[in-house]
């Protein structure tokens, strides 16, 4: 995510290697945060982090108000579109789509709630 007069704002994707001479705005720590940084270790460069926000929302914001630019899941992105002035570019790296698992032990032996969330959070998959 970009600010919407930022020169990335007008393109649809871009490949990460691209943005390593940028300014970021970084989530202070988690696994996303710790997963750009190794992609950017593997191209030999250390993001140029500006500032390390706890939330989605503050990378938007930020990023929507021009301090840098942001890398946050694209529902976070379209979620905060209309309520930050972000203009949201696609990573086109492989790496960028994540694949996210649900695990459970033993599905039978989940409670009611257990269960109604683990049913919620694989109902598209099934």
């Amino acid at each position: 995510v970009t600010s919407r007069e930022h020169p990335l704002a007008a393109v649809a994707d871009v490949r990460f290697a691209d943005l390593l001479d940028q300014h970021f705005i970084g989530l202070a720590g988690g696994a996303l945060q710790d997963h750009l940084d190794v992609q950017a270790a593997r191209l030999g460069a250390k993001l140029k982090v500006r500032v390390a926000l706890r939330s989605f929302d503050g990378i938007c914001g930020m990023a929507g108000e021009g301090a840098g630019i942001g890398i946050v899941p694209e529902s976070a992105a379209r979620r905060l579109k209309r309520s930050t002035h972000i203009a949201v570019v696609r990573l086109q790296d492989k790496w960028a789509t994540r694949r996210l698992s649900v695990c459970v032990r033993d599905e039978a032996a989940l409670t009611s709630p257990a269960r109604s969330l683990f049913e919620h959070l694989t109902a598209k998959a099934r």
